[in-house]
């Protein structure tokens, strides 16, 4: 599964499983995403609690004009993968979207940023001889190696704007219920779909970007089943994933799923490049994700 792969990407990840090119020390993004036009009728801002219950597809598309308008988020991510830790980190979507990101991949720190056009894998310090004694690699450089597709691939799947109104327009939705998270009540909503519709609608992917977004989307299944927690105010509080064969898990079967938290939304983001001095040569990346996988 994408997000949590994000773990980024090495698989994709998971979710990782990337969704974005960013922008250097940016702020909040600019509310204006790739799918501003499609979530610009949706709806007003936040609203009151208590608000009227609306039918699924235009809950989810109130709650994508309201994330279009925060336009970042604090997120952690986790997989239900057992060698997956969480990730944590600060994320803006929209045109100029940067992400900034930490996690436990099989026990190893892998970082991630997307910024100006970049895509940087990171390590800790004691994986740092596998770069030379640096601790980053520029992903989309290495004369077009394609390796940084699948990062900026997932950090699109991550858009809750992009992934919220695609859903609205394009799946299969139900209702779930009630439930608490983050000690907060929401709305749980569920949206099941073809893993090449979802790639399909997604805004602002190259096609090499779609290719590789769909490789990652379609790890473990074909289909792809969205969960989605809002809240009275329609702000997306949570966002897991799963794929599976079917258009539900078989029985028995134990796939893995990834969430997305997003907290603290329109929190100031502020993403830079890795210095020079510490980026290896773009070489080394396929023997870097070699180790990480």
């Amino acid at each position: 599964m994408r997000s949590a792969r994000i773990a980024v990407a090495l698989a994709v990840p998971a979710l990782l499983v990337g969704s974005l090119t960013a922008c250097s020390s940016s702020s909040k993004s600019s509310s204006g995403s790739g799918s501003a036009g499609a979530v610009a009728s949706a709806g007003a801002a936040a609203g009151a609690a208590g608000a009227p219950d609306l039918g699924s597809k235009a809950a989810l598309l109130e709650s994508a004009a309201v994330m279009q308008k925060a336009g970042s988020a604090n997120v952690t991510v986790s997989s239900s993968d057992s060698s997956s830790g969480n990730g944590t980190g600060v994320y803006a979507w929209g045109t100029k979207p940067a992400l900034d990101l930490a996690e436990q991949e099989s026990g190893k720190t892998v970082k991630f940023r997307l910024v100006d056009g970049g895509s940087y894998l990171g390590v800790a310090d004691d994986q740092a001889a596998l770069l030379g004694g640096k601790h980053w690699v520029n992903l989309a450089a290495g004369g077009g190696s394609g390796l940084g597709d699948p990062f900026t691939a997932l950090a699109v799947l991550m858009d809750p704007t992009a992934e919220l109104t695609v859903a609205a327009q394009n799946g299969t939705l139900s209702k779930v219920g009630s439930e608490q998270v983050a000690g907060a009540a929401t709305t749980h909503y569920r949206s099941t779909m073809q893993a090449a519709d979802l790639v399909g609608k997604m805004p602002s992917l190259s096609d090499a970007q779609r290719k590789a977004a769909l490789q990652v989307v379609t790890d473990g299944g074909s289909t792809v089943i969205t969960d989605f927690w809002v809240d009275a105010k329609h702000q997306l509080l949570q966002m897991g994933e799963q794929n599976v064969d079917g258009s539900s898990p078989s029985a028995g079967a134990n796939p893995t799923a990834s969430t997305v938290k997003y907290a603290d939304l329109g929190v100031k983001v502020s993403v830079s490049a890795p210095a020079a001095s510490d980026q290896a040569d773009p070489t080394v990346a396929a023997k870097l994700l070699s180790s990480l996988g």
